[in-house]
C-alpha cells in the first residue's frame, strides 16, 4: 500500500539530489568522490511510500539531471545533434529508471538491497553499452552490429584512483561500477535507520534489522581491490617500445568541412614537425589527411578498372609516395618516417558500388601503403543514418551535408611494425571505439594473434573543448587496464596521450588535462609494452552477464508469487 498523501518532494527532491551528484562526479567537475554516495538518495526511492508511477517518474527526472548537463557537450557538434543530446539524455535516464525497477522487483523476492543494487546496475550499464545490436552473443545469429553508448557509468568517475581501478583487468570497469554501487547501497541501509529520515520520507513499515555483514562485505570487497590494485601496480618496469610521435591539431570541425587548404597547411605542418623528432611511427588523428585514399574492393575481382577509377587509385598512391619523399610543398623535405594515416577512404567494387570507409592507413617510410583498417563500430547519425531507407526524415539528424554514410569494416587488422630487429604488431580504435571495451578485447582475447600495444585516432573537434575531451581521455584509461596494452592516442583538439598499461598518462601535450585541449601539439615518447594477460580479456563480461542471471532469476522467481505491483 502507499500514501496518496505523501507530497511529491519525498520523492523527487531525493532523486534530483542524487542525479546533480552523479552529475558532478564526471567531467568538467570530476569529484569522483561524490560518487561514492550519489545514489543513496535515489535509493531513497526503493521502499517509498508512493504510488509506483510517481517512483519511476522521479527516477527518471533525477537522470535528467543528471545526464542533460553531462552530455551537453554533444550539441556544440552542430545544431542537428541537439536532437541526439536530448535523446541521449532521456535514454539513460530511461536506463537509471530500469535499474530502480530491477531493485525494487529484486528486494520482493528477498535479493539484499546491498546485493541487488551492484547487480542492477552493473546490468543496466552492459545494455546501455550493448543496445540493440552489439551484444556478442547475437554473433551465433550473425546479427551483431557494434552500437551502445558505453559513457557515463560509475566506474568511470575513479579514472584517477589507480591502486583502485586496477581491478578492471578481472571484470572491466564493471567491478569498479560494482564497488561504487555496492557502498552505496551499504550506506543507505545505515541511513534508512536513522529516525529523522524515515519520519522524513514517511517510511510505514519498520526498519530493517541492523546487521554488520553488508558493511563487513563492503568494507572487505574495497579493501581487496585496493590490495590488489598495489599488488598489480608492483611490477618491474615496462620494456620501452617503439618511438611514437603523436600528431594532435587544433582545428573545430566546421573549419576542417569547409576549409581544405587551412586544414592541409595546419597538419601537413605539425606533421613536419613530428617527422623532424626521429619517431619510429608518426600518428594522425582520425581523418586529418586531406586527400582520400581509394582502392578496389577485393570483391571486384579481376574486371578491368574504368578510366576514372583507375586514375583515382593510382593518383592517391602517388600523393602519399610524393609526402613521404619529396615534400609536400616546395622548400619542405619529405616526412621518410612510417606513418598511420587517419583517412576517408573509398573503394570501388563495381559501377554501381563505391563505398566510404573511415580508415586508417599504415604507410612506411617510402610512402608504400601496407595495411589498413576500416572502422567498425559506427556512430550512428555521425557516420551512418539508420533506417534511412524506411524513415527518410532521419537524415535530418545527421550534421553532414548530402549523403554522407560509412561502411562499418569488417577485418581485425594487426597492423605489423619493425624497429631494429624486434618485430611488433598494433591495433588501431578510431573515434568512439576505445569506448567499446569489447572491440579491445578482441584483439587480446584467448585465440586472437594479440597486439603489442593500441593506437588510438580521434576527431574531437566538433566539440570545441567541452568536458568531451576529458571524459573521452578517462575512459580511454579502462581500456589499457582491461586488456594491460598501452594506447597512444592522436586526438584532434585534444586529448592526445600515452596511456601506460597500468592506465597512467605518461605524456601529454601540457602539464595538465586541461592544458592539454584546443592546442597544437606533437607528443613524442615510447610506447610500454607489457606482456601480462588478464581475467578480462579471457572471459570478458562475466560480471554483468551474471548480474543479468540473478535479475532473471528474481524475476521468474517473483512471477510465482503474489506480490503487490513493483
Amino acid at each position: 500500500m502507499y500514501d496518496p498523501s505523501q507530497p511529491r518532494s519525498r520523492v523527487f527532491l531525493p532523486a534530483i539530489l542524487s542525479g546533480l551528484l552523479q552529475y558532478a562526479a564526471y567531467f568538467p567537475i570530476d569529484a569522483g568522490l561524490l560518487a561514492w554516495f550519489a545514489l543513496v538518495p535515489l535509493l531513497s526511492l526503493v521502499h517509498a511510500n508512493a504510488r509506483p508511477r510517481r517512483i519511476y517518474f522521479a527516477a527518471f527526472v533525477g537522470g535528467l539531471f543528471c545526464y542533460i548537463p553531462a552530455i551537453q557537450w554533444m550539441r556544440v557538434a552542430h545544431p542537428a545533434m541537439y536532437a541526439a543530446w536530448i535523446f541521449l539524455a532521456i535514454y539513460c535516464s530511461l536506463c537509471q529508471t530500469v535499474a530502480i525497477w530491477f531493485v525494487r522487483r529484486l528486494d520482493r523476492v528477498g535479493v539484499p538491497l546491498w546485493l541487488a543494487v551492484p547487480v542492477a546496475w552493473v546490468s543496466v550499464d552492459y545494455f546501455r553499452a550493448h543496445a540493440p545490436t552489439g551484444f556478442t552473443w547475437l554473433e551465433w545469429f550473425g546479427a551483431r552490429h557494434p552500437i551502445g553508448f558505453g559513457w557515463y557509468m560509475l566506474g568511470h568517475t575513479q579514472h584517477d584512483w589507480c591502486s583502485l581501478i586496477q581491478v578492471a583487468d578481472l571484470g572491466g570497469v564493471y567491478a569498479v561500477t560494482f564497488l561504487i554501487a555496492l557502498v552505496n547501497a551499504v550506506i543507505w541501509q545505515t541511513v534508512q535507520s536513522v529516525p529523522s529520515v524515515r519520519a522524513w520520507l514517511r517510511s510505514p513499515n519498520p526498519p530493517e534489522p541492523r546487521s554488520v555483514r553488508p558493511n563487513l562485505v563492503a568494507a572487505g570487497l574495497l579493501v581487496a581491490a585496493v590490495a590488489y590494485g598495489v599488488i598489480r601496480l608492483n611490477h618491474e618496469p615496462f620494456a620501452e617500445g617503439p618511438q611514437v610521435a603523436l600528431v594532435q591539431g587544433n582545428l573545430p570541425q566546421d573549419v576542417k568541412n569547409m576549409h581544405g587548404d587551412v586544414m592541409k597547411k595546419h597538419f601537413y605542418s605539425l606533421a613536419d614537425r613530428a617527422a623532424e623528432m626521429k619517431p619510429d611511427l608518426v600518428v594522425w588523428a582520425e581523418t586529418s589527411y586531406l586527400a582520400p585514399w581509394v582502392d578496389v574492393a577485393p570483391t571486384a575481382g579481376g574486371s578491368e578498372l574504368p578510366p576514372n577509377v583507375e586514375r583515382a587509385v593510382n593518383f592517391a598512391r602517388m600523393e602519399i609516395e610524393a609526402d613521404m619523399v619529396q615534400g609536400w610543398d616546395l622548400g619542405r623535405p619529405g616526412w621518410r618516417t612510417p606513418s598511420l594515416f587517419g583517412l576517408s577512404l573509398l573503394e570501388w567494387e563495381s559501377e554501381h558500388k563505391l563505398w566510404r570507409y573511415n580508415s586508417a592507413l599504415l604507410v612506411d617510410a617510402n610512402g608504400q601503403a601496407v595495411d589498413r583498417y576500416d572502422k567498425i563500430h559506427l556512430v550512428p547519425w555521425g557516420e551512418y543514418v539508420p533506417m534511412k531507407e524506411t524513415f527518410p526524415f532521419l537524415k535530418m539528424f545527421t550534421p553532414y551535408e548530402g549523403d554522407y554514410d560509412c561502411k562499418p569494416g569488417e577485418r581485425w587488422t594487426r597492423f605489423p611494425f619493425t624497429v631494429g630487429d624486434r618485430n611488433y604488431h598494433f591495433a588501431c580504435l578510431i573515434c568512439y571505439e576505445d569506448t567499446d571495451a569489447t572491440l579491445a578485447r578482441t584483439y587480446v582475447r584467448p585465440g586472437a594473434e594479440g597486439v603489442d600495444f593500441f593506437v588510438n585516432i580521434s576527431n574531437d573537434g566538433w566539440f570545441k573543448g567541452t568536458a568531451e575531451h576529458e571524459q573521452h581521455l578517462a575512459i580511454c584509461r579502462f581500456r589499457a587496464i582491461e586488456t594491460r596494452r598501452s594506447i597512444a592516442r592522436a586526438v584532434n583538439m585534444g586529448i592526445s596521450a600515452i596511456i601506460n598499461p597500468d592506465g597512467r598518462v605518461v605524456a601529454l601535450p601540457g602539464e595538465t588535462w586541461g592544458k592539454s585541449k584546443k592546442v597544437e601539439a606533437v607528443v613524442r615518447g615510447p610506447v610500454p609494452i607489457d606482456t601480462r594477460t588478464t581475467l578480462y580479456a579471457r572471459f570478458g563480461d562475466w560480471l554483468p552477464l551474471a548480474g543479468w542471471a540473478v535479475i532473471l532469476g528474481g524475476i521468474v522467481r517473483g512471477s510465482f508469487r503474489r506480490r503487490p505491483a513493483a
